[in-house]
């Protein structure tokens, strides 16, 4: 019999019970599960539609009944307890409380190591699912079940090799590796379907360049909406009115009117943007760098020291040859979020260049010196077109072949470039080989439609499932 516990907050309020009920209906009738929501608005929706199903524990709930428990004491407490010092370097990989003050960062900190610890003992967790490790609450949730026994894992879709849509891997810590991913890929005998599929994706990759099916589902051009006149109505709404925005134990919807405003912030931003976006000159010597979205986890956790892209470009800047320009392209998906002001402090420095997001990118690729990242899947693009590739902070193709991984990318590059070995086309195919097998069929793509077709939830189910057997028998 297996406890299991579940996310269940927005996007996962319908896929994880469903989930959940497919798990025990076919592979374990006695297993009990735990969905974990915001507040009580999530509950009365997953209640009123699977019922006594599983149990639905609320957040806010526990958070307001016990706020002035969670001093600073405690959460010093907890840092000890649960192996999580330094506590503030925790605290800054989560996308809600990097805006919050030092009190309410505190009470929210501690009452999160604290809710987890009693979800896990009071229910006694075997394994807990949840999104990518993006905020303290899910880092909480690892790090507290390591003690406890509660195997925090997560599913993301298989990237960059065309399987976006159909397939997944599985992870179990916060930098997004493949479980089951073999370090010593390149040793390993593989099978001749196995080397055969690698070779067939690299050679239609290398013929012709697909973006991951996922950018399908972004990349719009911010636009004038007749919708943004009654955004004023919309923020007195949320403001006086909306008791999640005003519930401070709720900490991912708390104050969420004051974002009520982006979406006209964003069009204005891209509007007045787009004077400072330059034509890329392929004949000149340059580092490509791919910006990345923010805050996602891909900075704030896997790359946490140069999550601030200006600290990585400011290193980069100063350490690249004289003739070496540096090209920063902003990310089509990003148009409008970030202000203005960061591009002012790129024109500072003489030898980076902003690029036009809607410049080509395998172009940019095919023609650099170098692709420098901090996790991005241009990198892992680089990689296999066998380019040199920098990167600067923890992610899952950091292992693969051709990867400068650099803790500190300060007056390194010159010596990283000259010892850098192009890897031969073997050597990319059998770490292509080694990827793909650890495929999982299922789509877990959050803005798939197909993702909660009844098909689909069986195959994501008994991923789980034989995850579990495979984590208890090498237990």
């Amino acid at each position: 019999m297996l406890n299991l516990c579940f996310m269940g907050r927005e996007a996962f309020l319908d896929y994880t019970p469903l989930i959940f009920k497919d798990i025990k209906e076919k592979h374990d009738s006695e297993a009990n599960g735990v969905i974990v929501v915001l507040d009580s608005r999530e509950k009365q929706y997953v209640e009123s539609k699977y019922g006594d199903a599983v149990t639905v524990v609320v957040l806010s709930d526990f958070m307001n009944a016990h706020w002035d428990e969670f001093t600073l004491e405690k959460l010093c407490e907890y840092e000890k307890k649960y192996d999580a010092a330094p506590m503030w370097k925790y605290i800054y990989t989560d996308r809600f409380l990097i805006n919050r003050d030092y009190d309410y960062c505190v009470h929210t900190a501690a009452g999160l190591f604290a809710f987890w610890e009693y979800v896990f003992t009071t229910y006694k967790i075997d394994f807990y699912f949840d999104e990518v490790i993006a905020t303290l609450f899910s880092y909480a949730g690892y790090l507290v079940g390591k003690k406890l026994g509660a195997h925090y894992y997560s599913l993301l879709l298989m990237r960059s090799v065309g399987m976006d849509l159909t397939h997944h891997y599985i992870l179990n810590e916060p930098f997004e590796m493949i479980y089951n991913m073999p370090d010593d890929y390149l040793d390993r005998q593989y099978t001749d379907e196995q080397l055969k599929q690698a070779e067939e994706y690299l050679d239609s990759f290398e013929e012709k360049h697909s973006k991951p099916a996922f950018m399908n589902f972004s990349g719009k051009v911010p636009k004038f909406k007749p919708s943004f006149l009654v955004l004023p109505l919309f923020w007195i709404r949320q403001r006086f009115f909306n008791p999640h925005t005003l519930d401070k134990g709720n900490y991912m919807y708390y104050k969420d009117y004051e974002t009520a405003f982006d979406p006209w912030k964003f069009y204005r931003r891209y509007k007045k943007s787009k004077k400072y976006y330059n034509k890329a000159d392929l004949s000149k010597k340059f580092v490509y760098y791919p910006l990345h979205l923010q805050p996602e986890a891909s900075t704030i956790v896997c790359a946490q020291k140069y999550e601030k892209q200006l600290f990585f470009l400011d290193n980069l800047a100063k350490s690249v040859p004289a003739d070496t320009l540096i090209y920063a392209k902003e990310h089509y998906s990003f148009l409008g979020s970030r202000d203005n002001s960061f591009y002012e402090e790129l024109k500072k420095y003489p030898n980076i260049v902003l690029i036009d997001p809607w410049e080509d990118s395998f172009a940019l690729i095919k023609n650099c010196q170098c692709v420098a990242t901090l996790t991005g899947t241009a990198g892992q693009e680089a990689m296999l077109l066998r380019r040199p590739v920098i990167m600067g902070g923890d992610i899952l193709y950091k292992n693969a072949p051709g990867i400068m991984r650099m803790e500190d990318i300060y007056d390194n590059y010159l010596k990283a470039m000259a010892n850098w070995k192009q890897p031969s086309r073997e050597d990319v195919i059998k770490y292509l080989a080694a990827y793909m097998s650890c495929a999982r069929v299922g789509n877990t793509y959050v803005l798939s439609a197909d993702r909660l077709k009844p098909d689909n939830i069986s195959l994501i189910a008994k991923s789980m499932y034989d995850y579990f057997l495979e984590v208890k028998e090498n237990e």
